[in-house]
This record gives structure tokens, C-alpha cells and sequence, in this order.
């Protein structure tokens, strides 16, 4: 069975979460979204789309029939008719257009396996930001708060509840690897 062995990395936060998995060769762009979205903690509450470049074109997204441009439907665009069979190619996904999260997604190798399995995490930093925490600057601020930076107005106790045991530098790649693997 040949795989894709992908590392995801979240652009514009020091230092950048990421994570790094393997995902079938056969695999849709909607495949990858979830495989994104699982391994980075997101919940899939937002529109996505897959760019050749943060400006675009489009490579792959969730269509939308009010547009009058129809871009390619990620449930239909397989990860194999956008990259070669080298793999070594570089893309971006934008998940929740309101907080603009913006992630480099790198296809590292191509790789045969005995093994059947539709996704494997293999390696990861850092907690991605929680939903809706407002994008780069309200991410710094919830990393303020947690790691007990915060001073002033910014020391919100509504956030620190709001937060729980959300820290920046928490990632458990065994607890991950249980929700992730299939």
C-alpha cells in the first residue's frame, strides 16, 4: 500500500505547532481535511480550502452554490491527481476564514508499507490554538494567559476559565496517535 507522509505546520506562530502523518496515497482532499483536523485538534466547525499558494488558485475546498465560481469539490479531487508520485511538494490550507489559519502542508515522501491503514500519526509539537480563539493575536494572548503571562486587562479570568488546561507547549502523541490512527 503506498502513502503520503505529510507534515502540516501552522504559518505565522513561534513556534509553530505542527504534525506529521502518513495518509493513503488514494485519499480525497476531504480525506486530508479531516486528517488535519484531527491530528491538529481542530473540530471541523469552519469552511477550508487547499491553495497552491496563500493567494491561491484553489486546489481543492468545500463547494458552494451561492459563488458564481465553482472551485474543485475536496470530496472529488484526489491527493494523488494534484501531486507527483515523488512526493517532495509544497501546498497551504486555510481553515476557518474568519480566525485565517493558514498551514503549510508539505508531502515529504512517497511510501510503500505492508501495513492497511487509512492514516497514521507519526510525530507532532506544540498544541495547535483553540477554535475560535480569535486568530494570531488572540492566540497570543490565550499563550499569554496560560503560561501566566497576562498583565493587566489582557489577564482575563473569563479567558483562564474558558482555556482550562489548554497550554501551548501541550501535545501527547500517544493520546493523539489513539484518536488519530485508523
Amino acid at each position: 500500500m503506498e502513502y503520503y507522509r505529510i507534515e502540516v505546520r501552522l504559518l505565522d506562530v513561534k513556534p509553530a505547532p505542527w504534525r506529521q502523518f502518513l495518509i493513503k496515497k488514494a485519499a480525497t482532499f476531504e480525506r486530508l481535511h479531516m486528517a488535519i483536523q484531527d491530528a491538529c485538534g481542530w473540530t471541523n466547525s469552519h469552511l477550508y480550502s487547499f491553495t497552491g499558494t496563500v493567494k491561491g488558485p484553489v486546489i481543492a475546498t468545500i463547494p458552494d452554490d451561492d459563488l458564481a465560481v465553482h472551485e474543485p469539490d475536496a470530496k472529488k479531487v484526489k491527493l494523488s491527481a494534484f501531486l507527483p508520485d515523488t512526493g517532495s511538494k509544497r501546498f497551504f490550507y486555510q481553515y476557518d476564514f474568519g480566525d485565517n489559519w493558514w498551514h503549510e502542508v508539505n508531502v515529504l515522501e512517497v511510501v510503500s508499507m505492508p501495513n492497511r491503514f487509512v492514516r497514521h500519526l507519526l510525530a507532532g509539537e506544540r498544541a495547535f490554538p483553540p477554535e475560535d480563539c480569535g486568530g494570531i493575536s488572540g492566540y497570543e494572548n490565550c499563550v499569554a494567559v496560560a503560561l501566566d503571562k497576562a498583565t493587566g486587562e489582557l489577564d482575563d479570568p473569563e479567558l483562564r476559565r474558558w482555556l482550562g488546561d489548554w497550554r501551548p507547549d501541550g501535545f501527547d502523541l500517544a493520546a493523539a496517535k489513539k484518536q488519530f490512527d485508523c
